[in-house]
């Protein structure tokens, strides 16, 4: 669980303090937290951490990664406390998801994040592109002062309190927060769901399409994979940079530059595929750098069925030929299973990753026929909800269906 008091300035500074209270084993003697904004620069500091009232030595062995020592004794569970601090750049980095603008502040792993534990730690370079977050669910509060002009849209239940906002969400993948200023908001409900979007006043347009969009592909999805795993879902109009749109834990961020054209198909391709993360990052979690595949290609496919009902899955197919093609020309040493280290500079990232792996589903789902193919999507899906899911146990599933695809798994994967 993460208890997090947070400050924001005006001018993008901020102060935090956050409760964070995990289980370890015994004889375990420190945990690893993960500063991912760190990667563009020094914009996150740890300041101070302390279990009880004892301080607790800490260190950076590299700046997205912070060591924090702990107290002999502590044999189940263990509670500290971390001080941090930072400032949000003007500057759209990478995809522009830690930065600030006139009408915005996008704070993306704003906080120290946890890095899983598994027998050892699961921590990896930051790369400058892909997805470098890899990490368990946990409950969220977080009580937020910012500044009065400015209202929050966080990955939870909102409410206004004493003069500070507080945001609370249950089994989140990571904690997504989002101040706007200037913003109008549309509302819908769908079955139960709460829907909302967030926009500058000028794109209302690109709002009312992404209220659609979700609508309609939400009733593809739930029919396909199940329920929706969350009690709602906000989307944001925000300035990104490098991205069209991004996902977090009931929460969805779609680029301004997208939303000037509301009814081109990119624009609709955003809202589904960041949708169906939902359930492919959000619900049913993935090593997004060890394997980047997993998540990507199972929502780039679970979006193509929003296109299909519009009787245009066959050009998303020759789409991904293309792509996936082109990928492997650029960079043959890589296969759609590749890790993020495997693309260097990110060549050919896309094109394996995306549309190599939605070309395997969808031969996959040729050779064992719908009934079979989204039954195994949801076995997937129930199997690995809320946790850190395995690209092998996926194909596995696959081919225990029908031994023909462990030659798809060769042909896309370069391996049995």
């Amino acid at each position: 669980t993460y208890s997090i008091e947070l400050a924001v300035e005006t001018d993008g500074t901020f102060v935090g303090k956050a409760l964070v209270c995990t289980s370890v084993e015994p004889g375990q003697m420190e945990l690893l937290f993960r500063l991912y904004p760190n990667a563009f620069g020094p914009f996150v500091k740890l300041t101070e951490a302390w279990s009880g009232e004892a301080p607790l030595h800490m260190d950076s062995v590299e700046p997205t990664v912070w060591v924090i020592h702990l107290p002999e004794g502590i044999t189940q569970t263990a509670t500290i406390q971390l001080r941090f601090e930072g400032r949000l750049p003007k500057e759209l980095l990478g995809y522009g998801i830690f930065a600030q603008s006139s009408s915005t502040m996008t704070l993306s792993q704003f906080y120290p994040i946890l890095a899983p534990w598994d027998g050892e730690w699961r921590v990896y370079p930051a790369f400058p592109f892909g997805d470098n977050v890899v990490a368990e669910v946990a409950d969220y509060t977080v009580e937020i002062t910012l500044p009065a002009d400015f209202l929050p849209v966080g990955s939870g239940e909102e409410s206004f309190r004493s003069g500070k906002w507080r945001i609370s969400g249950e089994k989140l993948r990571e904690f997504g927060l989002v101040l706007v200023r200037g913003h109008e908001s549309l509302s819908s409900v769908w079955k139960g769901i709460p829907l909302r979007v967030f926009f500058p006043p000028s794109l209302r347009p690109a709002a009312e399409k992404a209220i659609k969009v979700t609508q309609e592909a939400l009733d593809i999805y739930t029919e396909k994979l199940g329920d929706f795993p969350y009690p709602d879902l906000d989307m944001v109009i925000v300035p990104l940079a490098s991205a069209g749109g991004v996902e977090y834990p009931r929460l969805i961020l779609i680029g301004e530059k997208y939303a000037l054209d509301p009814e081109s198909e990119i624009f609709a391709e955003i809202v589904a595929h960041e949708l169906a993360h939902q359930w492919w990052y959000g619900e049913v979690g993935v090593d997004q750098v060890r394997e980047p595949w997993l998540d990507e290609a199972l929502a780039t496919y679970t979006s193509s069925l929003y296109f299909e009902a519009k009787g245009k899955l066959q050009e998303k197919v020759v789409e991904w030929r293309y792509r996936y093609e082109r990928a492997k020309r650029l960079n043959p040493a890589a296969t759609v299973g590749s890790a993020l280290w495997e693309f260097p500079s990110g060549q050919g990232y896309s094109g394996y990753v995306y549309a190599g792996g939605a070309l395997f589903l969808h031969e996959t789902r040729e050779l064992l026929g719908d009934a079979l193919f989204f039954s195994a999507l949801r076995s997937f899906r129930e199997k690995f909800r809320w946790r850190l899911a395995q690209g092998a146990e996926l194909s596995e599933l696959f081919s225990t269906l029908n031994s023909a695809v462990s030659s798809l798994v060769r042909k896309f994967f370069g391996k049995d």
